[in-house]
């Protein structure tokens, strides 16, 4: 039974699976080749200050966290237990948002590393995805439907393909978006004269 009328069910199986594939893509991103890795240890070290060392158990224990919510999030959600996939998610972006924040307060704009070797650079819009990403969480939890897996396809794969745009396109949207409100960022001189 659904904590929710029939209409946003379908909705928070999207949000559910959207999740599930946005987790996904980034384990795999750090994963596939020992380069995305690297790049988040690098992150892990200049966000922490730990050694190199324990920052790659660190990277390494947030990779696990990640693949895990992908695996509970994509169980049916019928079954029992699924709730915990959408509130280890809300968890795990609720700890990125407050890292995002803290370097942003302490003026370290690295790059994220969150899916590898593509991420973002710490800033506001990588705070306003996550928050974004974090907003689907609740809806995914309160989702219990007794309906049979063939209809959960639809709404599944329509989740999943939001998260596959949402992750390839998000930061070309915002940049996009910032250029529109704040203007091209100057050239310094040393640069044009590069040129």
């Amino acid at each position: 039974m659904s904590l929710l009328p029939p209409a946003a069910a379908g909705l928070a199986i999207a949000a559910r699976y959207l999740l599930a594939a946005v987790f996904a893509v980034a384990a795999y991103g750090k994963v596939r080749r020992a380069r995305g890795f690297g790049n988040f240890v690098t992150t892990v070290r200049k966000l922490t200050g730990l050694a190199p060392e324990r920052a790659r158990r660190v990277a390494g224990a947030v990779v696990a966290a990640e693949i895990v919510t992908a695996c509970l999030l994509a169980v049916p959600p019928a079954l029992p237990g699924a709730p915990a996939g959408p509130l280890l998610a809300a968890g795990l972006l609720a700890l990125f948002t407050a890292a995002a924040l803290r370097a942003v307060r302490a003026g370290v704009f690295t790059e994220c590393g969150c899916f590898g070797r593509y991420g973002s650079v710490m800033g506001y819009p990588l705070i306003v995805r996550n928050v974004l990403l974090l907003a689907a969480a609740p809806p995914a939890v309160l989702v219990t439907p007794s309906v049979p897996w063939p209809a959960l396809a639809v709404p599944a794969v329509a989740g999943s393909a939001v998260a596959l745009v949402y992750v390839r396109f998000y930061d070309d949207a915002a940049r996009a978006v910032l250029v529109r409100l704040v203007g091209r960022p100057r050239t310094r001189p040393d640069e044009e004269a590069g040129r």
